[in-house]
């Protein structure tokens, strides 16, 4: 198998290291990487409901958020809920915002009744 080229942004320097190393070392390197990449991650800004909805659980997960909520129909009563992923990011201005996904609905389990 032939050498993959290093990222074009990447300092010729660490490029230079990381291909001296053996299989194990470079398994060590990309978990301190990792590491240092949570370390320096900006935490997650807290997930408020909006006026319509209610937030019903939130789990932490490695780079996003996982958040489970419910919303509000015209008839004032919350619907089911529904799973998003949630991720901080940094826009070229400097800003950082959250990003919403839709994952989907979420099941109904007997470890959460009371949150239907």
């Amino acid at each position: 198998m032939d050498e993959p080229a290093p990222p074009e942004d990447l300092p010729a320097d660490a490029a230079d290291a990381l291909h001296a190393l053996d299989g194990h070392d470079l398994r060590e390197a990309i978990v301190y990487a990792q590491e240092l990449l949570r370390a320096r991650q900006e935490p997650f800004p807290s997930v408020e409901p909006a006026g319509d909805e209610e937030v019903v659980r939130v789990d932490e997960h490695e780079g996003y958020l996982e958040v489970h909520k419910r919303h509000r129909g015209a008839d004032g009563r919350l619907g089911g809920r529904y799973v998003y992923h949630v991720a901080s990011e940094r826009h070229p201005d400097g800003s950082v915002r959250l990003r919403w996904s839709l994952i989907g609905r979420a099941e109904e389990r007997d470890d959460h009744a009371g949150d239907r």
